[in-house]
C-alpha cells in the first residue's frame, strides 16, 4: 500500500470482517471460525502485514525477546549452545539479544542492566564465577525469569539450572579405560582446588546441589577421583597433571609430567583447551597414541578427526544444552514453574583410535622431545572454567 505500515483495520476491511475478528486471528488468542482465519491471514499476506510489536509489548508488557549472556561466544562450546538456544526461541516465538562477558563480572552486571533496559522477558547465562553475584540476584529479586546455565553459584542456588552432568562425564571416561585394563591414570586439570577437599564428594550419595556450586573443572575431577573409589584403585597425586587454562600451559605440563617416569598407560584431559595442549604434549614428546599413552579428550571438536588417529572424546550435547535452557525459561515466562530445578545432560563417550588395551611398556618412557611435525589444532586458548 502506499501510505504508511499496513494495520489490523487495513486487514480487517479487505477480508471482509470485524477489527476484533482479525486482531484474534492475528494474535493467535481467541475462537473464529475457520472460514474467518483464513480471509484474515490471506488479507495479511496480501497486504504485507507485520505485527507492531512494540505497541503489543506496551499494551501487554511483553517484549518476545529473551537475553543470552555467555562468557565467550568464540568458544566452540558456547557457539553451539548458541545455536540450540536461538533456534529454539525462535520456534517458540521470542528473539534473542547476545551478549558476551569476556569473562569479566562488571561486563555482566552491565549487560543485565541493558537487557533489563530492553525489556527482554527472561535471561539464559552461564555466569562469570564470583563470591558475590549481585547483579544477577537483583534482576532475580526484581522479577526476572533466570535460567541458569552449565553452572551456579553460592546465592544461586534457588534458580533453575540446565548443565551437563560434569561429574558422570568424566567418570565415564575413566570407568572406559580401566574397564580397558588401564590403572595409571593420569589426569589434566585446571581445577584449583586440592584433593582433599573433593574428595569428601565423591560418594555417590553426595547432594547433587553442592556438587553443583563447585566449577565444572572441579565437578569433572570429582568425576576423576570417583571413577577410582568406586574401582578400588589408590589415587595418587603423581598422576595429577595441573595446568594454566591454555593450549600452551596444557602442552607444557604434559611434557613435563611425561619427562618423569611415572608409570602412567593412559591421560585424560577434562576440557578442549586441555585436549589440544595435552595432545601436542604427548606427541612432541616422542609418544605414540595408543602405543605408548592412551588418549582421552573432551570436546568432538574438528582437529579430534583430522590427526592420526582419530581421538576418543568425551562429547558434550551442546546445542542440546541450549535447547533445554531455552524451553525451561520459555515454560517459566509463559507462567509455568522450572521443573525438575535442575537439569543434568549426559555426555557421550566417542570411542575411536587413541585408547587401546592397557599393557606393560617394553621400555621406560620418557619424554624425549621432537619439534617438528607436531599439531593439533588449538580451539581458543582462554575462556571457559
Amino acid at each position: 500500500m502506499a501510505r504508511g505500515a499496513v494495520t489490523i483495520i487495513d486487514v480487517a476491511q479487505a477480508a471482509g470482517v470485524s477489527k476484533s475478528a482479525a486482531a484474534r486471528v492475528l494474535a493467535r488468542n481467541g475462537s473464529v471460525s475457520d472460514k474467518t482465519r483464513m480471509k484474515v491471514l490471506e488479507a495479511a499476506a496480501r497486504l504485507g502485514y507485520r505485527p507492531n510489536h512494540v505497541a503489543r509489548a506496551m499494551k501487554s508488557g511483553a517484549t518476545n525477546t529473551i537475553g543470552i549472556v555467555v562468557p565467550d561466544v568464540a568458544l566452540p562450546f558456547f557457539s553451539a549452545v548458541l545455536r540450540g538456544l536461538a533456534d529454539t526461541a525462535r520456534a517458540a516465538g521470542f528473539e534473542v539479544l547476545v551478549s558476551n562477558t569476556d569473562n569479566d563480572a562488571d561486563i555482566e552486571a552491565r549487560s543485565l542492566e541493558l537487557l533489563a533496559e530492553q525489556r527482554v522477558d527472561g535471561v539464559v547465562i552461564a555466569p562469570v564465577f564470583q563470591e558475590n553475584p549481585a547483579a544477577i540476584v537483583r534482576l532475580d529479586r526484581e522479577g526476572m525469569p533466570i535460567v541458569l546455565l552449565d553452572r551456579r553459584m553460592p546465592g544461586l542456588e534457588h534458580l533453575p539450572l540446565v548443565s551437563l552432568d560434569h561429574v558422570d562425564a568424566t567418570e565415564r571416561a575413566i570407568r572406559s579405560l580401566i574397564e580397558g585394563g588401564h590403572r595409571r591414570i593420569a589426569l589434566v586439570t585446571e581445577a584449583a582446588q586440592v584433593r582433599s577437599t573433593l574428595e569428601s564428594l565423591t560418594s555417590r550419595t553426595s547432594e547433587s546441589s553442592d556438587l553443583s556450586l563447585l566449577r565444572p573443572s572441579a565437578q569433572r575431577f570429582v568425576g576423576y577421583l570417583r571413577a577410582l573409589h568406586r574401582a578400588g584403585l589408590e589415587i595418587d597425586d603423581e598422576l595429577i597433571i595441573r595446568s594454566g587454562y591454555t593450549t600452551g600451559d596444557a602442552q607444557q605440563a604434559v611434557e613435563a609430567f611425561l619427562d618423569r617416569d611415572t608409570g602412567a598407560t593412559a591421560l585424560h584431559a577434562t576440557d578442549a583447551v586441555l585436549s589440544s595442549g595435552a595432545y601436542r604434549g604427548i606427541r612432541a614428546c616422542g609418544f605414540s597414541i595408543p602405543d605408548d599413552l592412551s588418549f582421552i579428550g573432551f570436546d568432538d571438536e574438528d582437529w579430534t578427526t583430522m590427526v592420526q588417529p582419530a581421538v576418543t572424546v568425551v562429547e558434550q550435547p551442546r546445542q542440546r544444552l541450549g535447547a533445554t535452557a531455552t524451553t525451561a525459561l520459555v515454560g517459566i515466562i509463559r507462567g509455568g514453574a522450572a521443573e525438575p530445578r535442575e537439569q543434568l545432560l549426559e555426555a557421550e563417550l566417542v570411542v575411536r583410535g587413541s585408547v587401546a588395551a592397557a599393557s606393560l611398556p617394553s621400555h621406560t618412557l620418557r619424554c624425549e622431545p621432537i619439534r617438528t611435525g607436531v599439531s593439533a589444532p588449538s580451539p581458543s586458548t582462554s575462556g571457559r572454567l
